[in-house]
């Protein structure tokens, strides 16, 4: 009698391998906050909704807090008069500099035309 091979089975793996990480910075502003906070210093709410321009606090707050919870801004409150809050990248966070940087490079070969 022949032995009948026995199946192994399917691996459950997600539809896409990107969707995790499209999740978080596939939403409006996330990629321009980590943008901004990749220089490494500390930034206040109102220095990242100035250098957003146009975003809306609610927004702000909103991805800041999200990002928090990922694990890629760290949140500081700090004590001093009078006191504050700053924003800044966790080592996750600034393992998507060279996303940024590519992206960057991408859209100015591609779309920086189109918009001049």
């Amino acid at each position: 009698m022949a032995v009948q091979p026995q199946m192994q089975p399917a691996l459950e793996l997600p539809l896409c391998p990107v969707e995790p990480a499209a999740r978080i910075i596939g939403q409006k502003w996330t990629l321009q906050i980590v943008y901004f906070l990749l220089d490494g210093r500390s930034m206040r709410f109102c220095e990242l909704q100035d250098r957003l321009g146009g975003v809306n606090p609610s927004t702000l707050s909103s991805r800041l807090k999200m990002l928090e919870e990922e694990g890629m801004v760290r949140r500081e409150q700090i004590s001093a008069i009078p006191p504050h809050v700053e924003y800044s990248l966790t080592e996750m966070g600034h393992e998507l500099e060279s996303v940024i940087r590519e992206v960057t490079r991408w859209s100015n070969n591609w779309l920086c035309d189109r918009c001049a």
